[in-house]
């Protein structure tokens, strides 16, 4: 009778512990106190210079990296990022394999109803890029006979879908970004149809090889993009982007990775 108190009075002291522990959300892993710290995974195309990709060290880094780290700090979360290719980036959200996609998602008209999206934090645009040297390219029309890049699944590729309706030219279309700037700097491409943030990298640091023809072709501002159902993770996530604006952190990751600010014109619009 001794023995079966004292097997009773263990396992009461050890249910009550565990009960503690987990009330308290301590953690049964390493002991860290990041541990315990909820987590918001990310979803990226980290091919996509200099809004996300891979440094010399294999580390993630980029714009929308940097900003998708601190709107996780605003929201009490730590960001893990999760690679994916862009084609089929938002089926992986809908199918729960990331809470979030922070990668240069345009603000459209189908992307808006399809998703949740906060407000723009960046402003962005539709331009072609063409070799330095070139004087023949300046607007969509220009396009007609030559050898145009673009990635696949953007909506620069829907862009040129558009304007092969009443311009012929030939489409090349890629799985990565940086594979038509290869490609134009080996002179297998004429133009290359991109999003401007995207362009200005390329430029800034090949100037001999790239420039940005005149036209801005569309006005596609950025937003953070959740799945459909995700309205109170997105009212979070809006609330901690608003706080990001405010107290000058979207000012200073702008500049640090643009050189200047492109975040202050798009934050009231809705």
């Amino acid at each position: 009778m001794n023995k079966m108190k004292r097997i009773l009075i263990c396992l009461s002291a050890l249910l009550i512990i565990a009960f503690a522990a987990t009330a308290c959300g301590v953690s049964t892993g390493s002991g860290n106190a990041d541990d315990t710290q909820k987590v918001l995974k990310v979803g990226v195309d980290d091919t996509y210079p200099p809004m996300e990709f891979k440094d010399e060290s294999n580390a993630t880094v980029g714009f929308d990296i940097d900003v998708a780290t601190e709107l996780a700090k605003k929201m009490g979360m730590k960001a893990e990022f999760i690679s994916n290719d862009w084609a089929g980036i938002f089926l992986a959200l809908e199918s729960g394999k990331f809470d979030v996609i922070v990668s240069s998602v345009s603000r459209n008209e189908e992307r808006m109803e399809k998703y949740s999206m906060t407000t723009p934090y960046i402003a962005n645009a539709q331009v072609i890029v063409v070799p330095a040297e070139d004087t023949s390219i300046k607007e969509p029309k220009d396009l007609a006979g030559k050898n145009v890049g673009v990635q696949i699944g953007t909506t620069a590729d829907e862009s040129c879908a558009e304007y092969l309706k009443t311009t012929k030219f030939t489409l090349k279309q890629y799985d990565q970004v940086i594979q038509p700037f290869s490609d134009m700097k080996a002179g297998r491409l004429d133009a290359i149809v991109v999003d401007e943030v995207v362009a200005r990298y390329y430029v800034k640091k090949d100037p001999k090889s790239y420039k940005v023809s005149s036209a801005r072709l569309t006005n596609e501002p950025i937003g953070v993009c959740f799945a459909k159902n995700s309205t109170e993770l997105r009212d979070q996530a809006q609330k901690a982007l608003d706080e990001l604006f405010a107290d000058g952190t979207m000012k200073k990751l702008s500049e640090k990775w643009f050189g200047e600010d492109l975040t202050g014109n798009v934050k009231d619009i809705k």
